[in-house]
């Protein structure tokens, strides 16, 4: 790095400028900042949303959303500051900077709407290229973030130019304009995380930013045409030789460029840290970054207070750097010890104790030493002066470095770090990292013996991180259930862990979510062989989500030509392929099956196939874009890349919904499908499973066609030995949602504008842990289930049109049958006499009409 050209002379040279702004003046340009910083943030998390839906939710995919909106940042920071160092009137530039912010948000507009079909069209020549593709995802993220992110990103500058009238405010006054444009950043975090979304919608809330934009600049233009602005002289002025000695400029901007780098990080990490222990949902993860932005807040304040009292900037960078470095390497001890060895925080608490819970770890995991080295950067500002032509210039230039090194720092921690040295060891590196910055801006002002120590520090921590000595486990084992880890993988997705436990293995994600293990094999299976028996000659089928790959082994059957499986983490893939062969028979050798690494959804949007049958898996609803594959586009998608006659089944997890997002799920598909149906994935009381099964032609279930299915398959005991071919099936039917759709008719509809799957099941999930609110499960389950019996009796259902009408009280037997086992599970033996003889009646009832014997199912 070379030292800046002169430009424009600096503000403290300027003879005809203006008097310093007011106090009330300084309150005004501090609310448009704050504004304009909270702002900039609801973009960031609309565009990691809308981006991630259409590039898919992988960790690639949200990296390039990231990189192309710091990429904008960074050359408006760069580009923002040479020009205000040159304007006449930098108020007014901040102005058009605001306007510029929403015209170039509206251009998103335009450009979704033709990403939309150009990346499938990319898709074709370059699937076969995932680099490639890649790199065509990152040009269309920054064709589209870049002009609004350019202009978000010179706003700092333009600011600065103004506001700053002399070199010694650099320091004092640009510390104060960082730490509000932060603030309203967490302010703006908060109202995108929690808030407007789930009132308005992701469209509404954007049209609200762009609004307030404009606003802002239109107020900005008012008051500039009434307050005078600085007057610029021919550039005449060098760096202030009597300034005080202190660190290089290219020491100044290469510690800019390592804090940048280790904040963004830390930040990548520390998320990856707490998914340890949390719901990971929408909010966990704005809790995080609101404590993140607070935390860098708070440093600019308290850097703001040590330049006011006069502290030696070098110094005062040594002794925050270094402590804050040391409390990053300590914070995964720290983390493992307050949470009881990442055990799941609040399992027991309701929403808003849980909210506190995590608010209060991350205040004493995060906040601190996010604080101590918040303050380097504005520190630098103050390290600068000597250096300064123009206050918009040199901010702008720190602007730029830190964030293009905040790039690469984030890129470092999420695809390098995690995948070399694991999490805890990623952490101690950037730790080591941050702490080489004290020897870089301490040389030559400290002695040699103070900088060969801490020279010394960093070097330990950086072969810590590479040895793995001195670290906690990163995945939890439960002593009660006699886990015993048998292999984990750390990457970009999580820690992904194959355990042995009482019932045989499983595999976990991010140590809380279970994917499935053998001990479930026969339900896993069923799931999967459930949809093919209802398609008469399913032969293109495809599966979207894998875990251990034991449902989408029931493809490997007769008469299925492929099977296409997707799996988002490719650590899944790897741990199901290494150890869960013996239960998934052919489906990792046989020809006919493709494994995917890729998002499920993006997968289906850009592919030209067509399947007969698609089955999406469980997916836990509260997780942070689980919503997106309950979604009415989704569901567009699924119907659009359908045969004629084609099924899909969405299975899902009573036991982690209520009654209120199973409707709103129900209610969705019925608005894309013509013909939806319910089928009991098991009899189990607390933990129930549910298919809604949705037709592209709406046709009467065929007795004969199902019979020849059940022929082929090579595990037919799974549907239980309830008599010969359809009878099999009706145990578990549960009945025609078609019919029945008053029964969800009030529900509203989940789209990836209004995403209230995702924003509703976190809360759900809070209090279903106080008892404020229920699973569909056990009693609930029941109730409904009644409902939607007693809506479209089995004798009167179309659905079952062409099924003998003698075997039609085989639906009712099977809710009789999970009816008796709610009873049994609750204890409530008054009602079981009665339900047992109701199923008495019905089963003798099938028995004369000649129906067979079949035996009744028992539940958990």
């Amino acid at each position: 790095m070379t030292d800046p050209a002169p430009s424009s002379p600096s503000p403290a040279h300027r003879s005809t400028d203006p008097p310093p702004p007011s106090p009330a003046w300084w309150w005004g340009i501090g609310a448009a900042l704050f504004v304009s910083g909270a702002i900039s943030l609801v973009y960031q998390v609309l565009w990691m949303r809308r981006l991630g839906l259409l590039f898919g939710n992988t960790s690639q995919a949200a990296a390039t959303t990231l990189t192309a909106f710091f990429l904008g940042l960074a050359l408006g920071g760069h580009f923002g500051g040479r020009l205000a160092a040159r304007l006449k009137r930098p108020l007014r530039a901040y102005a058009a900077a605001e306007i510029g912010i929403a015209l170039g948000a509206a251009f998103y507009f335009a450009l979704m709407g033709a990403y939309r079909s150009i990346v499938p069209v990319i898709s074709g020549p370059l699937g076969d290229h995932p680099a490639l593709f890649l790199g065509a995802k990152f040009l269309l993220g920054v064709v589209v973030l870049l002009p609004a992110s350019l202009m978000i990103g010179a706003t700092l500058p333009l600011v600065g130019e103004y506001m700053l009238r002399s070199r010694d405010q650099l320091g004092r006054g640009g510390t104060v304009l960082y730490a509000i444009n932060t603030l309203g950043a967490a302010f703006g975090t908060w109202l995108a995380g929690f808030y407007l979304p789930l009132a308005l919608g992701f469209d509404a809330t954007y049209r609200l930013a762009m609004a307030g934009n404009l606003t802002l600049g239109a107020i900005l233009l008012i008051a500039g045409r009434l307050v005078p602005e600085s007057v610029p002289l021919p550039p005449s002025v060098a760096p202030d030789p009597g300034a005080a000695p202190g660190p290089s400029w290219n020491r100044v901007r290469w510690l800019a460029a390592l804090s940048g780098a280790v904040t963004l990080a830390l930040e990548v990490l520390w998320t990856h840290m707490f998914s340890q222990v949390l719901h990971n949902s929408v909010y966990t993860f704005a809790i995080i970054l609101i404590s993140f932005l607070l935390a860098l807040t708070a440093g600019s304040w308290l850097a703001h207070r040590r330049i006011r009292a006069g502290a030696d900037g070098v110094r005062t960078v040594v002794v925050l750097l270094g402590a804050g470095s040391l409390l990053v390497a300590l914070s995964p001890w720290t983390f493992y010890a307050l949470t009881g060895g990442l055990r799941y925080l609040a399992d027991r608490q309701g929403w808003g104790a849980y909210l506190a819970l995590v608010f209060a770890l991350a205040a004493v995991v995060i906040v601190p030493p996010t604080t101590l080295l918040g303050t380097v950067f504005p520190l630098l500002l103050k390290l600068s002066e000597k250096h300064a032509r123009s206050a918009g210039r040199t901010v702008g230039d720190l602007v730029a470095i830190n964030t293009l090194a905040a790039i690469a720092g984030s890129l470092l921690a999420g695809f390098a770090l995690l995948s070399w040295v694991g999490l805890w060891s990623a952490i101690r590196f950037v730790a080591g990292l941050s702490l080489l910055g004290v020897p870089l801006i301490a040389a030559r002002h400290l002695p040699g013996a103070s900088v060969a120590r801490w020279s010394a520090a960093a070097a330990g921590l950086l072969v810590l991180s590479v040895t793995g000595w001195g670290q906690p486990p990163v995945v939890r084992l439960d002593a009660d259930d006699e886990e015993v880890l048998v292999q984990q993988w750390e990457g970009p997705a999580g820690v992904v862990a194959v355990v042995r436990n009482t019932s045989g293995l499983v595999i976990k994600v991010n140590n809380h979510y279970t994917l499935g293990g053998s001990g479930s094999a026969e339900d896993e299976r069923r799931q999967g062989l459930l949809p093919l028996l209802l398609h008469p000659h399913p032969a293109e089928v495809f599966y979207l989500g894998m875990g251990t790959g034991i449902t989408a082994s029931a493809a490997i059957t007769q008469g299925v030509r492929r099977a296409t499986v997707c799996e988002l983490v490719p650590d899944v893939i790897t741990a199901a392929r290494a150890h869960f062969a013996p239960f998934t028979g052919a489906l990792f050798t046989d020809p006919r099956t493709r494994i995917i690494a890729e998002d499920g959804r993006m997968f289906l949007q850009v592919t030209d196939e067509r399947y007969d049958v698609i089955v999406s898996d469980l997916f836990v609803p509260w997780e942070a874009r689980a919503g997106n594959l309950y979604s009415l586009e989704h569901f567009r998608t699924v119907r659009d890349r359908l045969r004629p006659g084609g099924v899909f089944a969405q299975w899902l997890p009573c036991y982690q919904m209520s009654r209120q997002e199973v409707a709103i799920v129900a209610r969705t598909l019925l608005e894309v499908f013509p013909q939806v149906t319910v089928w009991r994935g098991d009899w189990k009381v607390n933990s129930p499973t549910l298919a809604l099964v949705a037709v592209l032609d709406p046709a009467p279930l065929d007795p004969e066609a199902v019979k020849r299915r059940i022929a082929t398959t090579s595990d037919p005991a799974l549907l239980g030995s309830l008599g010969p071919g359809v009878t099999r099936l009706l145990w578990g039917y549960c009945g025609n949602l078609s019919a029945a759709r008053q029964l969800v008719s009030d529900a509203p509809i989940n789209s990836d504008d209004h995403p209230l799957i995702e924003y509703l099941a976190p809360i759900t999930h809070r209090r279903a842990n106080t008892r404020r609110a229920s699973w569909l499960t056990g009693e609930t389950l029941i109730a409904w289930l009644e409902e939607l019996q007693a809506a479209v009796p089995p004798e009167r259902d179309p659905y079952l049109a062409r099924v003998p009408e003698a075997l039609r009280g085989h639906a009712r037997a099977g809710l009789l049958s999970h009816r008796g086992a709610m009873l049994r599970r609750a204890g409530r033996t008054n009602e079981v006499a009665a339900n047992d003889e109701a199923m008495r009646e019905v089963l003798i009832r099938l028995i004369r009409a000649g129906s067979g014997s079949p035996a009744p199912l028992s539940g958990e």
